[in-house]
């Protein structure tokens, strides 16, 4: 069995995961501090994940082992199961179906879950929610089971898309209430997918530097008063966050931390 093993941790380096996926890996696990990427033959790894090292062990099941050390993780009225975890949600809670590896978020890193944490506190029955970055489509297909009319997810990847209409299928939400598309904010949107263009949430979970790039793009985006949800956002990186919100004339902005990562809230201009 080769093994390719990286220090650090699933947070610390949650930027690299999708590296080593692209490299060849056939899973990721995270033990002691490190991070172990299975792979079938020894290759060439990109620079940002080259302090690692290859090993060769004896082979063993490491996908029962991986299988059956996750657990569901609980946040706000949704509960994040990978698909043979099913059965584990609780009553009353809403089960929300993610593929680890399938590509960014599922669930188990702090800003996934703060995010749907947020997005469980709103109250989006009838509204339409539009998810900046949507990667694997967690968040959108969360806002889609919490009761949103419309989530509307978009990414720059065009890898990610199919993997997120996957995920929302493998979750049983109807194509007309969620939808994946290729792009960014600095392009029009759809006419059928928000009057306008404008939206009653907007949730990001992208990093710091593009939040305040992208700041202005999400007050156009949202109606008066309206709720926008930012995470993926390093508390080193705070002050950069708030400064373009207060730039934009968001009001409200509250901060919640989780280790070294970030969720930030407000409300969109009047």
């Amino acid at each position: 069995m080769l093994v390719y093993e990286l220090p650090g941790t699933f947070e610390t380096r949650e930027a690299h995961l999708d590296l080593l996926w692209e490299a060849g890996a056939t899973g990721l696990e995270e033990r002691a501090g490190v991070i172990r990427a299975y792979f079938d033959e020894e290759t060439a790894v990109p620079a940002a994940v080259a302090d690692g090292e290859w090993k060769r062990e004896a082979d063993q099941d490491w996908q029962a082992e991986f299988k059956a050390n996750l657990r569901p993780v609980q946040a706000g009225r949704v509960t994040i199961v990978p698909p043979w975890l099913r059965q584990d949600v609780p009553a009353g809670q809403v089960g929300l179906v993610i593929e680890p590896g399938m590509a960014f978020g599922t669930g188990h890193h702090a800003t996934t879950r703060m995010a749907v944490e947020a997005l469980s506190a709103l109250d989006l029955g009838g509204g339409r929610v539009l998810d900046v970055g949507t990667g694997s489509g967690v968040l959108a297909i969360a806002a889609a089971l919490l009761g949103a009319d419309l989530a509307y997810g978009v990414d720059i990847d065009p890898i990610t898309i199919p993997i997120a209409r996957e995920n929302a299928e493998i979750n049983g939400v109807p194509a007309g209430r969620v939808r994946f598309e290729e792009g960014t904010l600095g392009e029009e949107l759809p006419d059928d997918v928000a009057p306008g263009g404008v939206f009653g949430v907007v949730v990001a979970n992208l990093y710091a530097e593009l939040h305040d790039l992208l700041a202005g793009e999400y007050a156009a985006h949202l109606t008066p008063g309206g709720p926008l949800v930012l995470t993926g956002i390093l508390t080193s990186k705070l002050a950069l966050v708030r400064a373009a919100l207060d730039r934009e004339g968001f009001t409200g902005v509250q901060v919640r931390e989780d280790g070294e990562w970030a969720l930030v809230t407000a409300t969109a201009p009047a």
